[in-house]
C-alpha cells in the first residue's frame, strides 16, 4: 500500500515538474505599436471638436422624462453619460499622433434624445463651429440612450449545521446595461459626411444577497454604469478615425540550453541586438527544437526593431523548417502587421 502511494506520489511530482518546465519555457514583453484606424479619413482634416447633439430637444424632452420615470432609468443620467462619452473621445485623440480634438462643452445644438438619428446639421452651422474652435471637421454625438434590465431570482443552497442538512434560499440580482452611441463625422472641407455609424455596448452584474433588495443593493448605480459605457463608446470613435496606441503581448523562449540563459540576460536588460547574436548562431544548431525557438526568438527581436519583413522570415522558417507550433500563430500576427504599417503610411501622409 505504502508502496502504491509512494509511485503515485512520485508520478504526481514528475508530471508537476514537467508542466512548471513547460510553463517557464517562455517569458513575455510587452510591445507598444501604432495601429491604423478602422477608416482613413482625408489628410486635410488635422483638427475635429466634438459636439454633443444627443441631448433631446424641447419638444422630444417631455416624452424623454416620462420614459425616464417609466423605466426606472435617472432623468439625467443619458445626460451625464453623453458629456463623458464626448470626453472620452478627447482624452483618447490626445493620445493619438494622427488627429487634434477639442470637446464642445454646450448644449445648445440638440437632437431627438433617442436611438434615432436627427437630421443632418446645415452646413452654415457646421462652418461657424469650425471657425469658432479653428478645426477642420465636426465629429458629432447625435444618439445616447440606455436601457436597464433588472432580473430578481432565487436559489436553494443545501448545507449541513449541526448534522442536519438545512436548505437555504440564496436571492440574485442581474443587472444589465445596454447603451447606445451615433455619430456623425461632419468635414467642412470638402462639405461631405465621412462617417456615420453607431456602437452598442453592453455590460452584465451579477449579485447576490440573503434578501432581494440585499442582493440589489450590491449591483452598480445605474449612473456609473452609464458613464463608464459612454466613456468606452467614445474610445471606439476615436480608434475608428485615428490611428491609436496599442500594447500587446509577445512570448520569446527562454530555455532550451545554456545560452537561451544567457541571451535572456541581455534581454533584461533590452539588449536585443546582442541577443539576436546568440539566437543566430543557435538557428543554425543541430537539435530542430533549439532551431525553432532560436528562429521565433529571432523573429521577436526583429518585430521589435521595427523591421515586419525580417520578422515574417524568421517565424516562417521556424514555422516550416522546424515546425514550432508557436510560430504558426505569430506568422498571422505579423502578416496583419504588415497589412497594417500600409493603411497606417496612408492615414498618416
Amino acid at each position: 500500500m505504502n508502496n502504491s502511494l509512494t509511485r503515485i506520489t512520485l508520478a504526481v511530482l514528475v508530471l508537476s515538474i514537467a508542466l512548471f518546465a513547460i510553463c517557464c519555457r517562455t517569458r513575455s514583453i510587452s510591445l507598444q505599436m501604432l495601429v491604423p484606424a478602422s477608416i482613413t479619413i482625408p489628410g486635410d482634416i488635422n483638427k475635429v471638436a466634438i459636439l454633443n447633439r444627443s441631448l433631446p430637444s424641447k419638444n422630444n424632452q417631455l416624452v424623454n422624462i416620462l420614459e425616464g420615470f417609466i423605466s426606472g432609468e435617472s432623468i439625467l443620467a443619458d445626460r451625464e453619460g453623453s458629456f463623458n462619452c464626448i470626453r472620452g473621445v478627447e482624452a483618447r485623440l490626445i493620445e493619438s499622433p494622427r488627429l487634434k480634438a477639442v470637446a464642445i462643452e454646450s448644449d445648445h445644438y440638440r437632437g431627438t434624445g433617442t436611438r434615432q438619428f436627427p437630421e443632418l446639421l446645415d452646413w452654415n452651422s457646421v462652418d461657424a463651429l469650425c471657425k469658432q474652435y479653428n478645426v477642420d471637421a465636426i465629429l458629432s454625438l447625435e444618439t445616447f440612450d440606455s436601457n436597464f434590465d433588472l432580473k430578481k431570482r432565487t436559489t436553494e443552497q443545501k448545507e449541513k449545521k449541526e448534522g442536519k442538512e438545512v436548505v437555504t434560499k440564496v436571492y440574485h440580482a442581474d443587472l444589465t446595461v445596454n447603451v447606445n452611441s451615433g455619430w456623425r463625422l461632419y468635414d467642412n472641407i470638402n462639405r461631405t459626411i465621412i462617417d456615420q455609424v453607431s456602437f452598442t455596448d453592453e455590460k452584465g452584474w451579477s449579485e447576490e444577497g440573503a434578501t432581494s433588495q440585499a442582493a440589489v443593493n450590491k449591483l452598480p448605480h445605474k449612473r456609473n454604469a452609464i458613464n463608464e459605457s459612454g466613456r468606452l463608446a467614445g474610445f471606439q470613435i476615436a480608434n475608428r478615425i485615428s490611428p491609436n496606441w496599442r500594447t500587446e503581448r509577445r512570448p520569446y523562449y527562454v530555455k532550451g540550453n545554456d545560452d537561451f540563459k544567457t541571451a535572456k540576460q541581455q534581454v533584461k536588460f533590452n539588449n536585443w541586438d546582442a541577443a539576436a547574436i546568440i539566437w543566430k548562431k543557435l538557428a543554425e544548431n543541430p537539435d530542430p527544437v533549439i532551431a525553432g525557438r532560436a528562429c521565433y526568438n529571432l523573429a521577436i527581436a526583429s518585430e521589435i526593431k521595427g523591421n515586419i519583413d525580417m520578422a515574417i522570415y524568421w517565424a516562417e522558417k521556424s514555422m516550416k523548417v522546424y515546425h514550432d507550433k508557436k510560430a504558426r500563430g505569430y506568422v498571422d500576427i505579423l502578416y496583419r502587421r504588415s497589412s497594417d504599417a500600409k493603411r497606417l503610411e496612408e492615414q498618416m501622409k
